[in-house]
């Protein structure tokens, strides 16, 4: 890899040191600004007069420095060009050293899970892949705007996926319109799907998971083991092409020709895979007496009376086949 060369010292001393030159002082070879002078041609040193310089025409030195800036671009280059492969070398060389406990890390408390996530955040260089399958609050929402607010200014892409049920929410309305407003991209869908940040398919948070489901918001695990975050990125990848465009046309489009909309559908799935209306509600996230009126109005567009009824029509009906 090329290594870059120092450039000359364009500053002040510089300056000072040329007028000196000009006003026919002699100048001490140590002299702060005399190097630049004669690397760059701004100045000659009289062969057998010690401490004696003749200043030169800066236009005749001009093609020498801009000489000067092309070498070091060039140099600046190839080191670009040189550091990916160069930190994907050395990363695998890390892995290959590293055991399981250093590429799974176990964080508890928010303080210090924010402090890693910040770290991560301000490390991205090209996206931050987020899946948030719960509402935010305003607090929150607001942290996270600035923060990637900044980060889509420095280039990094980022994908967020919501549960469907909060286009309701209005502070997380306003906050998906912000969002898009300054380059992101949000998605909602309907049903379950599992939490995750992943910083440029480097490193992934993901919640702890007990018998009963995602643990508590004070404990997250931080995964940075290539194979497993290559897995996690993946399994977002499948849900944000599932997912609806939250402020495009396709968004705004009406379920055309059929007789339930995507939150009865995802409800109906649930029942049918034998749970109760209260736990359906919570894996399509939305509450239970939102389920209720979902089910009640679809009721009434059938033209029946139970819960039964639905279930039935919706086994034969095209709806079933639609795969949200």
């Amino acid at each position: 890899m090329s290594h870059v060369p120092h450039l000359p010292d364009l500053s002040e001393p510089t300056v000072i040191a040329y007028q000196r030159i000009l006003d026919g002082e002699s100048l001490a070879p140590d002299t702060t600004g005399l190097d630049t002078l004669l690397s760059t041609g701004l100045a000659v040193a009289y062969p057998f007069t010690p401490d004696t310089y003749t200043p030169v025409q800066p236009r005749h030195a001009g093609l020498q420095m801009v000489q000067i800036m092309h070498t070091h671009l060039q140099a600046l280059t190839a080191y670009a060009d040189a550091m990916p492969d160069l930190l994907v070398n050395l990363r695998d060389r890390y892995h290959q050293t590293r055991t399981p406990d250093d590429l799974v890390q176990h964080l508890v408390g928010r303080k210090l899970i924010n402090e890693r996530i910040a770290a991560e955040h301000s490390a991205a260089r090209k996206e931050v892949l987020a899946a948030q399958p719960g509402s935010r609050k305003p607090e929150d929402l607001q942290l996270s705007f600035e923060r990637d607010r900044a980060g889509l200014r420095r280039g990094l892409a980022m994908r967020t996926i919501y549960n469907a049920s909060v286009r309701r929410v209005t502070a997380i309305g306003d906050w998906a319109r912000d969002m898009a407003a300054v380059g992101g991209e949000i998605r909602t869908i309907q049903g379950r799907f599992p939490r995750s940040i992943i910083f440029d398919r480097r490193v992934a948070f993901v919640p702890v998971y007990t018998d009963e489901g995602e643990g508590s918001p004070d404990e997250a695990v931080m995964i940075t083991d290539p194979l497993v975050v290559a897995r996690l990125s993946h399994v977002f990848d499948l849900f944000w092409e599932r997912a609806d465009l939250w402020l495009g046309a396709r968004a705004a489009c009406p379920d055309m020709g059929l007789t339930t909309n995507a939150t009865q559908r995802a409800i109906l799935r649930e029942l049918c895979l034998g749970r109760n209306q209260k736990r359906a509600a919570k894996n399509v996230g939305i509450s239970a007496a939102w389920l209720n009126n979902q089910l009640r109005e679809l009721r009434l567009k059938l033209g029946v009376e139970t819960l039964n009824e639905v279930i039935y029509w919706w086994a034969g009906s095209p709806d079933h086949d639609v795969h949200d």
